[in-house]
């Protein structure tokens, strides 16, 4: 395999992130946009 992740599985740490990947990470609204994610957050009253 090219990628040594399809083959190994890679713990995450306690507070179940990747450190290999720095996952997870926040995302841009740019990146959402591209994936044609949209969020619909509600305003609290």
């Amino acid at each position: 395999e090219p990628n040594i992740r399809e083959v190994i599985a890679f713990p995450k740490n306690g507070r179940a992130e990747d450190p290999m990947l720095g996952a997870p990470s926040e995302v841009t609204e740019q990146q959402l946009k591209d994936v044609h994610i949209k969020l619909d957050i509600l305003k609290k009253k």
